[in-house]
């Protein structure tokens, strides 16, 4: 299938910063209910478009595809549900954006590309013009912005000509430390006047590798005034006020383990990935602005005991729990998604609700030829 194409690359993600830097909960409110609606959206795809996506942006009446594979954008209207554009980039030359790891939609005329490989964003629109090219500098200790529509969501906010975008502490990961990690930065804003570039508010909280090393991979929603963050090891959500305090909220999920795992340390490569791919964590958080709450998603531990039931694991991810927060931060509800339906990193939202891909290779419906989501609803 062309899904293992695109999925491979998923995988990688998590090596990479290794060397780099449905039941419903009682626990919560009975009259809200997170549940699957069984409404199907299907888009057709091309021979070159892999079933599962290595990044989605919904922008108005568009879902827009990060294509790795051809180093474009497809651009699908969700109402016809068919293929709109599709802008292909080149690598070099005049026109050159490097290879495209995320994009940022600001306005249809104002496209932002990022790449991991050099500090350079660059401006385009549904031309495929590229109208600018803005290179700027990164504190020290940190990496390029971090822009990928499908791990970790972190989408950057544009405010007053200056992007807020997610970094990573550079180094040894194995070698990170709780007073280094203190003083590491979430996220800094980019001039994109001169490319210069300006420290946040946002660090990480203080005590998180105080019991032992804990992948520290973040997921943030920027808003305009503060900035709500998960963690990977850690059942709280923080809120940043931008010039202000740190706040910080209860979000256990019951499904997750009371004590969280630590980092093997000593432990072999098989070890490594099984605490990335199986244990308890919290992956992306995300905002839903059409019914105003925060969506967490979240992976109970797995008895993993064979390397091929990991491989199978990073290819086909199982059972995950979908989080939801209120405006407080307050956990209203949460449920439980069996294994072998979805694929949760492939999500978007719209005014209807939450769409998860469906295609998950388990899945008997799961379609080679399309994408296709179920509408998850948020019912009272």
């Amino acid at each position: 299938m062309r899904y293992f194409k695109s999925f491979c690359l998923f995988s990688l993600l998590f090596v990479l910063f290794i060397t780099f830097a449905c039941r419903e909960s009682t626990k919560h409110s009975e009259s809200i209910k997170l549940q699957a609606s069984g409404e199907i959206l299907r888009i057709p795809i091309d021979s070159l478009t892999a079933n599962i996506s290595t990044g989605l942006v919904r922008y108005e009446d568009y879902l827009v595809n990060v294509n790795w594979n051809t180093n474009s954008l497809q651009f699908y209207n969700l109402n016809s549900e068919k293929l709109s554009k599709e802008i292909f980039y080149q690598y070099e030359g005049p026109q050159g954006v490097g290879s495209i790891f995320g994009i940022h939609i600001h306005s249809l005329d104002s496209i932002f590309l990022f790449t991991q490989m050099v500090p350079v964003i660059t401006l385009t629109d549904t031309t495929g013009i590229i109208k600018n090219r803005i290179q700027y500098t990164k504190p020290e200790g940190h990496t390029n912005a971090f822009v990928h529509n499908a791990y970790f969501g972190s989408t950057p906010t544009l405010q007053n000509g200056k992007m807020l975008v997610k970094t990573h502490a550079e180094g040894n990961y194995r070698q990170m430390t709780e007073e280094r990690l203190h003083k590491s930065l979430l996220a800094y804003r980019i001039n994109l006047e001169d490319g210069t570039h300006q420290s946040t508010e946002l660090i990480y909280p203080e005590g998180y590798l105080n019991s032992g090393l804990k992948f520290f991979e973040p997921s943030l929603v920027f808003q305009p005034e503060y900035s709500v963050y998960s963690l990977f090891g850690d059942h709280r959500l923080y809120k940043q006020i931008r010039f202000g305090d740190l706040e910080i909220f209860d979000g256990k999920s019951q499904y997750l383990d009371e004590s969280l795992p630590y980092f093997p340390v000593d432990g072999e490569r098989f070890d490594t990935q099984k605490y990335l791919t199986a244990s308890s964590r919290y992956e992306t958080l995300v905002y839903d602005e059409y019914r105003e709450v925060y969506y967490r998603f979240a992976y109970p531990t797995l008895t993993i005991e064979k390397e091929e039931e990991l491989l199978g694991l990073r290819e086909n991810p199982g059972p995950f729990v979908i989080q939801v927060f209120n405006e407080d931060l307050t956990l209203i509800t949460e449920s439980y998604f069996e294994g072998g339906i979805y694929f949760p990193n492939n999500h978007f939202i719209t005014e209807k609700g939450l769409y998860l891909s469906a295609n998950n290779p388990e899945n008997p419906e799961a379609e080679e030829d399309a994408f296709r989501f179920e509408l998850i609803e948020l019912k009272d």
